[in-house]
């Protein structure tokens, strides 16, 4: 059986790798022969190649109708070399022929597949936060299947909201193709749920992630002595270079006020006596995308304004995904705005308030019976944020949420074992 995987990514943000080893992971238990071939971004090949050959996946560079019709129209191509030369920017060597090459293997990656699972972490959002684009762009997937008549389903993902009418008219004719609709959450299966015509075929579920494992105790033990800290006795915080580089009318802590507000609660924290580990969750070489940089300026903020830095730490290697999430595990408190450090986080049972931008913080949460400490970071200011985050701690120990947060553990892992479940008795419909 072999299997397209689309919408993922295996290097820079650890949540595309924490999704596709536990799918790989899942359905080799159900099917051992099951072959993968995961088709990711082709900007960022080179760190895409090393990260796949680390954790033993095959990749394919996707492309996309709208780029290729971009890169290939003789029309398009010359306003393109017109635009560049305008802007004073030198038109690349061969880059169409690139471009037609990715396109030619994905089409074979797609002509070779068995059927085709799309796994995009969130899609058809239409709250104006993505771009004009974003229902064009999240159906082609679905295009690509039919026009090589392939089995397609979506697998858990966020979907929603669909407030924007081209997000609404393309997710509405994605849903009427597909068998069902794997919404990861509830409010995100409402709102899909207001625009099928079968509402029986939309279910929610929690992340797939839940499901994955973390690093050996040896290597978090050894690290954890490298970084001199101690289990249980360190709080995580994890900003997102996403809500750093959102649009300013967004609104809300974004930008440089995503950094101030984990300014003002590391301040409060250290203040406290406590020791901070800054976590990135996404690495990448343009430091534009990378929390590691994110986090770098708020640890220039204090020490501008704390006498004493030490009890900050920051990670500086690239973690894989298993790594990333025992040190998680062993957190006192985490306090993130990166999805899959929550992810992480509500698995392993640690106490964790959340400062996101999209209602996947909140839907997962509410499976874990925690969803009030979720913090919108849309709607705070940078004080406004870091007082609820403190308001939120404070709840942990009053209203006994860490011990409500455990139970639901077992629970959870049932609701996303049985979507497999669900996926793979998909796949022996179709695939013979």
């Amino acid at each position: 059986m072999n299997l397209l995987v689309t919408g993922l990514c295996i290097s820079r943000n650890l949540g595309g790798p924490a999704m596709a080893l536990t799918l790989v992971d899942q359905l080799k238990k159900r099917f051992p022969d099951a072959d993968f071939t995961f088709a990711i971004d082709p900007g960022s090949y080179r760190q895409e190649k090393k990260w796949a050959d680390y954790y033993g996946l095959k990749i394919v560079r996707r492309d996309t109708a709208f780029s290729h019709i971009m890169n290939t129209n003789i029309f398009f191509r010359i306003a393109r070399i017109g635009y560049r030369f305008l802007k004073g920017k030198a038109m690349l060597a061969g880059d169409a022929h690139e471009r037609s090459q990715i396109h030619e293997e994905f089409m074979e990656a797609y002509s070779n597949c068995d059927a085709v699972i799309n796994m995009m972490g969130i899609s058809y959002v239409g709250d104006g936060v993505r771009g004009p684009f974003e229902g064009l762009s999240s159906y082609f997937n679905l295009y690509y299947a039919n026009k090589h008549k392939k089995p397609f389903t979506h697998f858990i993902q966020s979907f929603g909201p669909f407030d924007d009418w081209k997000v609404r008219f393309f997710a509405k004719r994605d849903f009427a193709q597909v068998d069902f609709v794997p919404a990861r959450g509830k409010e995100s299966a409402g709102y899909c749920k207001s625009i099928v015509k079968n509402t029986e075929k939309v279910y929610d579920f929690p992340d797939t992630a839940i499901l994955l494992c973390s690093a050996n105790e040896q290597w978090i033990a050894n690290y954890l002595k490298k970084l001199n800290l101690s289990e249980k006795n360190y709080i995580v915080l994890s900003l997102s270079s996403v809500i750093y580089n959102m649009r300013a009318s967004v609104g809300g802590s974004i930008g440089e006020d995503h950094v101030r507000s984990f300014y003002l609660i590391a301040r409060k924290l250290l203040s406290d006596n406590e020791t901070l580990l800054f976590l990135p969750h996404m690495y990448s070489d343009n430091k534009s995308e990378c929390d590691r940089e994110i986090c770098r300026k708020v640890l220039n903020l204090l020490k501008n304004d704390v006498n004493d830095v030490s009890r900050c730490k920051i990670i500086e290697d690239d973690l894989d995904v298993w790594q990333a999430k025992g040190l998680i595990s062993k957190s006192k408190i985490a306090i993130v705005s990166r999805y899959h450090a929550l992810v992480a986080a509500v698995s392993t049972g640690v106490p964790v308030v959340t400062v996101g931008w999209n209602i996947k913080y909140y839907d997962l949460m509410q499976y874990y019976g925690i969803e009030s400490m979720a913090v919108d970071t849309r709607k705070n200011n940078p004080q406004q944020l870091a007082e609820n985050v403190f308001a939120k701690l404070a709840e942990y120990e009053a209203i006994n949420y860490s011990e409500i947060l455990c139970e639901k553990q077992d629970e959870n892992a049932e609701k996303v074992e049985f979507a497999f479940d669900l996926l793979c008795d998909w796949l022996k419909e179709y695939v013979k």
